[in-house]
């Protein structure tokens, strides 16, 4: 009887792990050249916060490899990696992937077959890593002193809107698409190609995010990508509909403004207050935002021409708090972190109309000016000191 038992459990085992081996299923194949016997070939999941390593396979000198998985009624991004070298790929249902490469130009020069998505993604790739490399070369030229400051920041918009143009062209073919969605997310040195705080880069994440509402609505990624656009077009659209007015920032009293305190990258709570007796630059921004590398050098330059009597309290509302940290992990000024983003209170209490927005506060800690954009900002500190 015991053993009847034993058996019977050992037969609804299986059956349990068979049932749970069920279900739609993609394939991604191939074959990699120039491999060796300890070559090791990884497959990732792509999540909207962190990278999971789902399988790997030593490839050995024949190269081949097969990657099996379960999909999902929506897109699902995935990495191929090797000896630090990736190929970004999208899995839309129940597909088979089909990729070659050789192992020393494995992210570049690979052939992707079985999705057009896939074609299109590698496009964006190339198109970042291309305009990566041009960035790079300019931030070689710009440190050796070749170039002046003002053609450094010229390139960089030349540079990022190569990267643009390419990327809407597939974005506006089929806004559906995941290589659409892909290329609003792409990045160089941490920051965004296409700011939708910008008017004129909003329109594609609009565009995509109602895209991905009508087709793909249990996505996490359609949610994400809701939230983030809504609230950059709450930001632009307040800035239309506000007068500005320049003495605005008199208007906030005293009291509110010794109220700002939000934690820094460590989590520690840092109060403006607690830079009463300096001339301090309060500065709303979004590190996500396409102008920001260049806003922060500037702000960088006028750190360590005025220290120590001149300090920098800069809220982020970046939505992604996790961007945030790396990237505000070096700046030498305070920087802190606004979980609400554009929906706190600091929006409307200090009429924050666009981002950046700055405004100069004295050694008594009263707002003294609102800064407008081409303002000669140096002028307007040293008047303070």
């Amino acid at each position: 009887m015991k053993i009847f038992q034993n058996l019977l459990a050992f037969f609804i085992l299986c059956a349990l792990v068979s049932c749970s081996d069920k279900g739609p299923k993609f394939v991604i194949e191939g074959k990699i050249s120039d491999t060796a016997d300890t070559t090791m070939l990884y497959l990732e999941k792509r999540e909207l916060s962190q990278i999971t390593l789902l399988d790997s396979v030593k490839l050995g000198t024949k190269g081949e490899f097969k990657f099996k998985g379960k999909s999902t009624p929506y897109p699902e991004f995935y990495v191929l990696r090797l000896n630090g070298q990736v190929i970004n790929l999208v899995i839309d249902s129940t597909e088979t992937i089909k990729v070659n490469a050789s192992a020393g130009t494995f992210g570049t020069e690979y052939t992707v077959e079985g999705s057009e998505y896939n074609v299109q993604l590698k496009a964006i790739t190339l198109a970042q890593n291309k305009a990566s490399q041009a960035l790079d070369d300019l931030q070689k030229r710009f440190t050796n002193k070749e170039i002046q400051e003002q053609e450094y920041f010229d390139q960089i918009q030349i540079i990022a809107s190569e990267y643009k143009d390419a990327a809407l062209k597939i974005i506006f073919s089929d806004t559906k698409n995941p290589a659409s969605y892909f290329a609003l997310f792409q990045k160089v040195r941490g920051y965004l190609f296409f700011d939708p705080y910008d008017k004129s880069d909003y329109k594609p994440f609009a565009a995509v995010a109602t895209a991905w509402d009508l087709y793909y609505p249990n996505s996490p990624r359609t949610k994400h990508l809701h939230d983030y656009t809504l609230n950059a077009i709450k930001v632009r659209r307040q800035g239309e509909q506000q007068p500005f007015d320049i003495n605005s920032a008199n208007e906030v009293d005293a009291a509110k403004y010794y109220n700002i305190e939000l934690p820094d990258v460590n989590g520690t709570p840092i109060s403006l207050s607690s830079l009463k007796g300096k001339v301090v630059l309060l500065d709303f921004t979004v590190y996500q935002s396409e102008k920001s590398p260049e806003h922060n050098i500037i702000l960088n330059r006028l750190y360590n021409k005025f220290k120590p009597d001149f300090e920098i309290y800069q809220v982020s509302f970046d939505t992604d708090v996790h961007f945030w940290k790396n990237s505000a992990s070096n700046i030498p000024w305070v920087a802190v972190h606004e979980k609400k983003s554009l929906d706190s209170p600091l929006v409307t209490r200090f009429n924050v109309q666009a981002l950046p927005a700055l405004l100069l506060i004295n050694r008594n800690g009263e707002i003294v000016k609102r800064l407008v954009p081409g303002e000669n900002i140096e002028t307007e500190i040293q008047k303070l000191l």
